[in-house]
């Protein structure tokens, strides 16, 4: 290996591949034709919410009070009668 001089390291000893445009660095991914039927989340801030949220609860307790709350749902603040669950069943 070289030795660094000055804060300056040797370029990688191949270049990068080039992409239409000289656009540097370009990742080429395999799609499966089968996984194009799988449709999205129907509303994505839904399921970044519930997403956010469940992951949180993996790592903290939540306490009212000091005592500890069991939490399965939420609301959005313009919403406040559809409940939404954290954990929905799963469905199949």
């Amino acid at each position: 290996m070289s030795e660094n001089t000055n804060g300056i390291f040797d370029p990688p000893p191949v270049a990068p591949e080039m992409g239409e445009g000289g656009d540097e660095y370009v990742f080429r991914f395999r799609l499966d034709p089968s996984a194009g039927d799988d449709r999205g989340p129907d509303d994505p801030l839904l399921e970044l919410v519930r997403g956010q949220i469940a992951d949180l609860l993996r790592v903290v307790v939540l306490t009212y009070h000091g005592r500890r709350v069991m939490v399965d749902g939420f609301h959005f603040l313009k919403e406040p009668d559809t409940i939404h669950m954290l954990f929905p069943p799963k469905e199949g």
